[in-house]
């Protein structure tokens, strides 16, 4: 092979490599700026949670308790704490989720927090008038999360919360077994 040859094919892989690293500062650019885009919604949810927990105040077990054992008698101040609680757990559903579509976390896993956490938040007649309010006119969170907690909930009885809750305290009349804690 002559020199001149030689001289055009490392000026071709050299421009090859020119553009491959172009390629490469782009994508690189493009997955920083989804970093930043993930990290100003992360502030800016942490921001209105933050907001709305300042809302809850030192009330919110109190009132948490009264959604699920007497909803219908909650004060206009105690459904605005449930609100808050409420909404606050669809942001960080919201959140998870937005991970998931940039990338960062598998889709299963806002999918597992739907269904570990939904009948938690939901699953009493209060949580659910909520949920079927706020997601029938819904434009925050995609329709993905949307569909996957009305999925769960079709599953959910009206008082799984309670149930939940009363078969604890169940377990506090039970005699104790051989892997009890011993606290002699």
């Amino acid at each position: 092979m002559n020199i001149g040859k030689m001289n055009n094919w490392l000026q071709v892989m050299a421009n090859v490599g020119i553009v491959a690293g172009l390629v490469l500062v782009g994508f690189q650019l493009k997955q920083n700026s989804e970093l930043l885009k993930t990290q100003l919604l992360y502030e800016e949810s942490g921001r209105s949670i933050e907001l709305e927990t300042k809302v809850v105040g030192e009330d919110a077990t109190r009132v948490w308790a009264k959604s699920i054992a007497d909803p219908k008698n909650l004060t206009l101040s105690e459904q605005r704490i449930m609100e808050a609680l409420l909404w606050s757990f669809t942001q960080q559903l919201r959140a998870t989720q937005l991970l998931a579509e940039l990338g960062l976390l598998e889709d299963e896993e806002w999918r597992l927090r739907v269904y570990s956490e939904v009948e938690f938040f939901f699953g009493n007649q209060y949580g659910m008038a909520w949920w079927r309010n706020f997601s029938g006119d819904n434009e925050i969170l995609p329709q993905d999360p949307v569909d996957a907690v009305n999925e769960q909930l079709a599953q959910t009885p009206p008082n799984l919360t309670e149930s939940y809750m009363r078969s604890t305290m169940e377990f506090l009349d039970m005699p104790p077994n051989d892997n009890s804690i011993n606290t002699d």
